[in-house]
């Protein structure tokens, strides 16, 4: 079951971007739109001096892709890890996939795990979908089918019809597992959709089940 690679939406962040941030970051995505990735680096500067996560994993998306900067994924990494270290979703999810996938350091699915399950518990639909490829093949984690089956499905139910991949991922494993298994899911998939209880609920399901290594 495959997982989904790294993101690359810059211009997304404006979405997230404070009011007091935003000029900042309309010029940025500007000249990233337009190929000026020195200019966008340089609009960059005055929110990457206030540690602004936003802007460092913008920084992350640069030296991921090669954008106005030598191709560089450990950079990148060091980059996506600043912002990953303060909540930021997207960066915690890229920093998840390059331990996953091995872009540019070493395969490390512990880590992936490490990085996977916050942005999960935020929500991100990927992050969902890629915790569930590993909880799915027990790779930095105890196999356990269930869960998989769960974050597929609060995946798609944050996402409809946009996460193919996570849709896919959940019929291949609905047709491998026992139907018991696949109710057991259904169970805990109403119990983590209810608001605001995605994180405590994932929290009390690994601590049950002996497997919560956060």
């Amino acid at each position: 079951m495959p997982a989904r690679p790294l993101k690359l939406h810059l211009c997304l962040l404006l979405a997230l971007a404070s009011p007091g941030v935003l000029a900042g970051f309309d010029e940025a995505a500007a000249a990233f739109a337009a190929g000026n990735y020195a200019q966008a680096q340089t609009e960059l500067g005055p929110l990457l001096e206030k540690n602004d996560p936003r802007a460092q994993y913008s920084m992350g998306v640069l030296y991921e892709n090669g954008f106005g900067v030598s191709k560089d994924p450990a950079q990148a990494a060091a980059w996506y890890l600043k912002a990953a270290e303060q909540g930021n979703s997207d960066a915690q999810f890229n920093l998840g996939a390059m331990h996953e996938h091995g872009v540019g350091i070493p395969v490390n699915y512990p880590e992936a795990v490490r990085w996977y399950r916050p942005a999960a518990e935020q929500g991100d639909i990927d992050a969902l979908s890629n915790l569930g490829v590993l909880y799915n093949n027990g790779q930095g984690v105890p196999q356990d089918k269930v869960l998989a089956m769960t974050l597929y499905n609060i995946s798609v139910a944050y996402a409809g019809d946009s996460n193919g991949q996570a849709a896919k991922n959940r019929q291949a494993l609905a047709n491998q597992i026992p139907l018991d298994d696949v109710k057991k899911s259904l169970a805990l998939t109403e119990e983590l959709l209810k608001p605001g209880n995605l994180k405590p609920g994932l929290e009390a399901y690994l601590s049950q089940q002996g497997s919560d290594k956060k």
